[in-house]
C-alpha cells in the first residue's frame, strides 16, 4: 500500500499572506487615524478652551474651533504631503516659503469670510484684513508648523531606524564572510598537520587523519550558529591540542587550565579556537629548543578571562613557513569588534621569547 501526503494548496497559502499583509495594513491604518484624530482634537479643545476664557463662552468658541476645522486641516494636510515632500526632493526654499505662505493665506481667508459668516457680519476687505486675521494666520502657522515637525521627526526617526537596519545587514554580512574565510584557514593548517606526520612517516598519521576528520565534522555541524557554549568550544580546542600533540610528542611543555562553569555560557564559535592554533603554528612549531605552551580559561559570573602564552623561536633560527599566519589574528579581531563591540578587552604582547594573548569578554 503506498502512503501518499498532500502538500499544502499554494492558493490557500497565498490566501493566508494576503490575509495577514491586509490585517497588518488594516492595524497600521487604524493607530495612523486614531493619531490623526487625537491631534485635531487637541486643536479644537486647545484653542477652544483657550478663546473661550478669553471671551466666557466656552461652547461658543469650541464651534468657532470646529468649524475652522477643515481650513486648517487643508492647510496642514497640504503643507505636509505635497509641498514638503516637494522641498525633501528639489531643495528649493524660495518656492517652498512662498507656497506655504500662499496656503496659510488662502486658508486664513477661508477662515476668515466663513467666521464672519457665522456672525453675521459684513464681508468687506476692511472688515477683512484686520488685527483678528493677523491672529487667525498666526493659529493656523502653529499648527501647520508643528504637524510639518511631527513629520520631519517622524521621517528622521524612520530614516535612523532604517540606517540602523542597514548598518546590522551589513554587519552580519561582514561577519558571515569572516566565518567563510575561517573554515579553508582552519582546513589550511590542519591539512599542514596531516602532512607533516606524512612526511616523518609517523604512525600516527592514521591517528591523526582521525582526529582531523572529528574536527572538520565539529566545525562544519556545530559551528554555525552565531554562539556556541563555551563547552563545546572547549572540545573542538581539546580535540585540536591532541592533534597537535601527536607530532610534538614529549618535546612540548603543554599546560591547559581551566575554571569556573563552562556548560551553561555561550560564545561565538571558533573564537578561543584561533588563538590556540596560533601558539602551535607560529611560536612553538618553530621553536626547535624546549617549546612551551600555557593556557588558562577562567570563566565568573561577570566574565570570561583568556590567557594565552607560548615560546617564541630565537631571531637567529631560519625557519619556513606554509603559507600566512597573519589571517587567523585579523580576523578574529574583526569578529570581536562586531559581535562584542565595547564588550571585550583584547592585549597581545610580542615580547622578545614569549607571544602573549591576554582576552577578557564581559557578559
Amino acid at each position: 500500500m503506498l502512503l501518499s501526503l498532500k502538500p499544502i494548496h499554494r492558493k490557500t497559502k497565498t490566501k493566508y499572506l494576503v490575509i495577514v499583509n491586509l490585517t497588518t495594513l488594516f492595524n497600521g491604518l487604524n493607530k495612523r487615524i486614531l493619531l490623526h484624530l487625537l491631534f485635531w482634537s487637541f486643536y479644537v479643545l486647545f484653542f477652544g478652551s483657550i478663546y473661550g476664557k478669553y471671551g466666557n463662552d466656552f461652547q461658543w468658541y469650541l464651534l468657532e474651533s470646529l468649524c475652522m476645522l477643515p481650513f486648517v486641516m487643508l492647510a496642514t494636510y497640504t503643507t505636509i504631503y505635497i509641498i514638503l515632500p516637494n522641498y525633501l526632493k528639489k531643495r528649493n526654499l524660495v518656492f517652498t516659503f512662498f507656497a506655504v505662505l500662499f496656503v496659510l493665506f488662502l486658508t486664513t481667508l477661508g477662515e476668515r469670510i466663513f467666521l464672519r459668516k457665522l456672525n453675521s457680519l459684513d464681508i468687506t476687505l476692511n472688515t477683512l484684513f484686520t488685527l483678528s486675521y493677523v491672529y487667525l494666520l498666526l493659529e493656523t502657522n502653529f499648527i501647520v508648523a508643528t504637524a510639518v515637525a511631527i513629520k520631519i521627526v517622524k521621517k528622521w526617526s524612520v530614516q535612523q531606524q532604517e540606517k540602523h537596519e542597514m548598518e546590522k545587514r551589513n554587519l552580519k554580512t561582514e561577519l558571515n564572510l569572516l566565518k567563510a574565510q575561517l573554515h579553508p584557514h582552519f582546513l589550511f593548517n590542519t591539512m599542514n598537520n596531516l602532512y607533516t606526520l606524512s612526511l616523518e612517516n609517523s604512525p600516527k598519521t592514521s591517528e591523526g587523519i582521525a582526529k582531523i576528520s572529528d574536527l572538520l565534522r565539529s566545525v562544519l555541524y556545530e559551528c554555525n550558529d552565531a554562539e556556541i557554549t563555551l563547552e563545546k568550544e572547549i572540545k573542538l580546542i581539546e580535540n585540536y591540542i591532541d592533534l597537535e600533540l601527536l607530532r610534538y610528542g614529549n618535546r612540548l611543555n603543554f599546560n591547559f587550565e581551566i575554571t569556573g562553569q563552562i556548560t551553561k555560557v555561550k560564545i561565538a564559535p571558533m573564537l578561543l579556537f584561533t588563538f590556540i592554533e596560533n601558539c602551535f603554528k607560529h611560536g612553538s612549531s618553530n621553536d626547535p629548543n624546549n617549546p612551551f605552551i600555557k593556557i588558562h580559561l577562567n570563566v565568573t559570573d561577570e566574565e570570561i578571562v583568556f590567557f594565552a602564552e607560548n615560546s617564541k623561536p630565537p631571531k637567529n633560527y631560519i625557519t619556513t613557513k606554509i603559507g600566512d599566519g597573519g589571517i587567523g589574528l585579523i580576523n578574529v579581531k574583526k569578529r570581536l569588534e562586531i559581535i562584542y563591540g565595547e564588550n571585550y578587552d583584547l592585549k597581545i604582547q610580542n615580547l622578545e621569547h614569549t607571544f602573549v594573548v591576554c582576552l577578557r569578554i564581559s557578559k
